[in-house]
């Protein structure tokens, strides 16, 4: 079975993970055994390229692994992050913040606009995230086959990851962890409910700079204009853009988190996703280079809304 770039980038996250949790041996008995599992699946992918005929279900396995390696890596940074016990340097973030802006928008936004329709918007805003990290990649594997599949999960796996790294020795926890509850509470309304319920089940802390929210959707939105019909990477693009501005409205983020996100993603989609998928070009390019981008007739499909 062939490596993949997402293999390698999912490996070497695995490689360095490993080593995180061997140095906090001395936190938790299970942090050698954690450690070892991290090693096991970092050199996974070169012990399955050794046999010779993979099952039919390994095969699709393959595929589609990352998107529940994606939920277990982000899941386990919180423990990571708990066990480490590192100071947030929120205090650095807020300077900035404050810098760039002149104001602390996540202080000021919500006060001054506490309509609940416009809370129920921007919450609605801030919901689009869990439909847009799923949604679009899926209907890219059902679409454009599993080799445009795997170029999506490429580019979600570098934003991800990297942006995981850099908590670890970065850690921020963002406005409303910080505050401890004093912030007045946001106007109640289903998508608040919805968001705030997720929150509750899935957040981790010192995950707020830069904005994961922001980078994740930004890059499926990139990777949109690559794989989708024009008319959808451009809903695509609009809700990218609301998730920021939710993040900021909802508190979740200071402005500068989602500035960081947004920039995060430029060089990792323009420069080194396409590098990688020159280096380890996927399966039906003849070894010549990364998968065909959308045709002018696939983009102009008469499927764009």
């Amino acid at each position: 079975m062939a490596l993949r770039p997402v293999d390698l980038v999912i490996a070497a996250y695995n490689a360095v993970l490993a080593l995180v949790w061997l140095s906090l041996w001395s936190k938790t008995p299970v942090a050698p055994w954690v450690s070892v599992a991290h090693g096991a699946a970092a050199i996974l992918p070169w012990a399955l390229r050794g046999i010779p005929r993979v099952p039919s279900a390994v095969r699709a396995l393959s595929v589609t692994y990352p998107i529940a390696a994606l939920a277990i890596f982000w899941t386990e940074l919180g423990r990571v992050q708990a066990l480490r016990g590192a100071r947030p340097l929120d205090a650095t973030v807020e300077r900035l913040d404050l810098a760039l802006f002149g104001v602390h928008w996540h202080e000021v936004w919500m006060t001054s606009m506490p309509q609940a329709w416009m809370s129920e918007i921007m919450h609605f805003g801030y919901f689009l995230y869990y439909l847009v990290l799923v949604i679009p990649p899926v209907a890219i594997l059902f679409a454009r086959g599993r080799d445009a599949f795997r170029s999506v999960a490429l580019a979600v796996m570098v934003t991800y990851l990297s942006c995981f790294l850099f908590y670890i020795v970065f850690p921020v926890y963002g406005p409303r962890a910080m505050a401890g509850g004093v912030l007045a509470p946001a106007p109640g309304g289903l998508f608040h409910s919805l968001v705030e319920a997720a929150r509750e089940r899935g957040d981790s802390l010192g995950t707020a700079f830069p904005s994961s929210h922001v980078a994740g959707a930004s890059t499926v939105a990139w990777v949109a204009w690559r794989w989708l019909p024009r008319g959808w990477a451009a809903l695509l693009t609009i809700a990218a853009a609301m998730v920021a501005l939710s993040t900021v409205y909802t508190r979740n983020h200071y402005a500068v988190d989602a500035l960081a996100g947004l920039l995060w993603v430029v060089p990792l989609q323009a420069w080194l996703v396409p590098w990688l998928e020159r280096r380890v070009p996927p399966r039906g390019t003849g070894g010549r280079g990364k998968p065909a981008p959308a045709s002018p007739h696939e983009v102009s499909s008469p499927t764009s809304p």
